[in-house]
């Protein structure tokens, strides 16, 4: 397996994480994807199907959006698949795109985008071609990037009343700022943010002294809590997190 990731823009690096490419060789490969809602637009270049938890298949030569992930899902990747992809920080994709997230919360379907997919070809020009794409459709910044920089900031330990009150607006702006612009609303997406800093304290084994404080150091109720959210969320129990690659 090749797997690479490059650094957008600087102007970009707000609202778009990486641009990547996975490549397998002869073996299949199963790789997790953890809850983390960002947006991914990604193209199967190669010559073999593959699919993302059994139930979607990726053709090659076809475009996918998957929407933000609330839940773990599993990319099935076999034999001659290459796949090329853009990855969406939450709420970056609005800025390029008219999609209603609300709607592709833990979906992929089909997508559009013909000048996109002119461009992702494998070579060492394939960031600078889409660092060129997507500053030119750049629209407006909205202030839904600024709200989450306030969550990562309280490693989600924070309510939605005091992040409303943080942003100076109301809880039922705040509301609609979340669902347009993330596809998900302001509790879902604090406990995912609380669930990351969760989970990469558990891959890089920080967790010192009992679960059940180091649960409650991570803003859960205790350590059930913790447990169910992990399940949930990158689809595997805490003790078998630091054995887990997160590739994507």
């Amino acid at each position: 397996m090749n797997y690479l990731k490059y650094q957008p823009h600087i102007l970009l690096q707000k609202h778009i994480e990486s641009y990547w490419v996975l490549e397998t060789d002869s073996s299949s490969l199963k790789v997790p994807l953890f809850a983390d809602a960002t947006t991914d637009i990604f193209i199967n270049i190669g010559n073999t199907l593959g699919n993302v938890s059994t139930y979607m298949q990726v053709a090659p030569g076809r475009m996918y959006m998957g929407g933000p992930a609330t839940s773990a899902h599993f990319f099935n990747c076999f034999p001659g698949n290459i796949f090329v992809g853009i990855r969406f920080k939450p709420g970056g994709l609005p800025l390029f795109y008219n999609v209603p997230l609300d709607a592709m919360v833990d979906r992929i379907t089909e997508f559009q985008d013909k000048q996109l997919a002119i461009i992702l070809d494998i070579d060492e020009l394939l960031p600078s071609r889409l660092d060129e794409h997507f500053l030119s459709k750049q629209k407006c910044t909205h202030s839904a990037i600024r709200i989450a920089d306030a969550v990562y900031h309280y490693r989600g330990q924070i309510s939605v009343d005091m992040l409303a009150k943080k942003c100076h607006v109301s809880n039922r702006t705040l509301e609609r700022y979340f669902y347009a612009h993330m596809g998900i609303g302001p509790k879902e997406f604090i406990s995912i943010v609380r669930f990351k800093h969760a989970m990469l304290a558990l891959q890089n084994g920080s967790t010192k002294g009992e679960f059940a404080t180091f649960a409650a150091e991570m803003g859960y109720y205790d350590q059930s809590h913790l447990i169910k959210e992990v399940k949930k969320r990158a689809g595997s129990k805490p003790s078998a997190i630091g054995l887990i690659p997160n590739l994507l």
